[in-house]
């Protein structure tokens, strides 16, 4: 099919297209055919992310969607395709930043692709399950879970033949699309971040040492099991290695870090005040008591400490209490966070973290979501026809072209608290 527009110098009535839309009410696909000079057809394939269209005249179309405000019509929608052009996003907690950039990056990228979104809270395993099969209620074409403590298991028993997405801790995925934001290779960088500055007595927090953590899929504190695992493997490529006293579990929120700030100080003092055989700490959470470390806490504060934080929120949390405690952050200790959140940038010191590629990762499961409801819809078709690339769906609706496994892409930025 021709995606080219249909008469000369489109931009000549964009402008125009905008102001009566403004002026006339919500934003139709003849208004966006009008604006950009492409057919309706070609207009509806783009904002729909078919492959039909190239990418160019997509980003072309979607841009001019943006300004004009335009949503699709999702009665029309159903009437016309059997489908509700809804996508439902379930969040595991939207007070942790992290997740509400995934929410929000969700539903813009579905926007820009003619979606709508229904966004929910789960913050449990047991909502997770639920959220599979919502009941009558709540109609929607896929779900996309950004679930840290779903199994596959669950998700192929639970389902109800709607395309399903997995977000989080996906590693052992092998029959449902997923997306792994555990991102223990991010944590083994940041580990590396560390050792490279100079540390060799580091300390994980928000994360349970392996000795520690439940047995089976979920244990620990959400993804920290497997990004403690990337640590210590990068550990270990130096020789070093993490005692359970120098992992310190704790939630994933700037009250964590104070909280494990603290412990952390008072190890360290109680350290130096008497023999490290008899220092004993109390782990605030469960009572437990343990050892002060030989290696870890016998030499007082330094700068071959480092503190690699599960989150940049317990990062936040951490900083503060150590400046109030007087330690100081790079000299005394260094820190590190992981997520990649705007507020670390303005701490003061900034904290180094890793940052995950949240737009960029939406982007890449919103338009397998999308290709997934058109082969779903295909597949389910009264004549038994396949979907245009010749493909029967199974039962999950991903085909016979294989199963997305992605890693949510990351970087490292090393800040004022990492230096020398």
């Amino acid at each position: 099919m021709n995606d080219q527009p249909q008469h000369a110098s489109p931009s000549v009535t964009h402008d125009a297209t905008v102001a009566h839309n403004t002026a006339n009410g919500p934003a139709t696909l003849a208004d966006i055919a009008r604006a950009t000079g492409f057919s309706l057809m070609t207009v509806s394939n783009a904002l729909r992310g078919k492959p039909k269209v190239s990418a160019a005249n997509r980003e072309r179309i979607r841009q001019v969607a943006r300004e004009m405000g335009y949503q699709a019509n999702v009665a029309a929608t159903t009437l016309r395709s059997r489908r509700s052009g809804i996508i439902q996003v379930v969040v595991d907690d939207f007070e942790v930043p992290f997740h509400a950039r995934i929410a929000k990056y969700l539903t813009l990228a579905a926007a820009e692709r003619g979606y709508q979104v229904v966004v929910r809270q789960s913050q449990s395993a047991r909502e997770e399950v639920k959220a599979l099969n919502p009941g009558p209620g709540l109609i929607y074409d896929g779900i996309i879970l950004d679930a840290p403590n779903i199994t596959e298991r669950q998700v192929i028993e639970h389902g109800t033949g709607r395309p399903a997405i997995v977000i989080g801790d996906c590693g052992s995925f092998v029959n449902v699309d997923s997306m792994d934001t555990a991102c223990a290779q991010g944590a083994a960088a940041a580990a590396e971040h560390l050792i490279q500055a100079g540390c060799r007595r580091l300390f994980v927090l928000g994360a349970a040492h392996p000795d520690d953590q439940e047995a089976g899929h979920g244990g620990g504190n959400g993804f920290g099991p497997s990004r403690l695992a990337g640590v210590m493997d990068a550990l270990a490529a130096h020789g070093l290695t993490l005692t359970r006293d120098q992992c310190i579990n704790c939630p994933w929120s700037s009250d964590g870090g104070e909280q494990t700030a603290d412990m952390l100080c008072d190890r360290f003092a109680t350290a130096s005040a008497t023999s490290v055989a008899a220092a004993t700490v109390r782990v605030p959470d469960d009572g437990t008591t343990y050892a002060a470390s030989d290696d870890a806490y016998a030499h007082g504060w330094g700068a071959d400490v480092g503190m690699l934080c599960m989150t940049d929120m317990i990062a936040i949390g951490a900083l503060r209490r150590f400046g109030e405690r007087g330690v100081r952050v790079p000299q005394d200790a260094k820190l590190i966070g992981f997520d990649g959140i705007p507020f670390s940038a303005y701490t003061s010191p900034s904290i180094s973290t890793v940052e995950m590629d949240v737009p960029a990762m939406a982007a890449t499961v919103v338009d397998r979501m999308i290709a997934l409801i058109d082969r779903n819809r295909n597949s389910s078709n009264h004549d038994g026809s396949t979907d245009n690339d010749g493909n029967d769906a199974d039962i999950n609706g991903t085909g016979t072209d294989g199963i997305m496994h992605a890693h949510i892409p990351f970087r490292l930025i090393p800040r004022e608290s990492t230096a020398d």
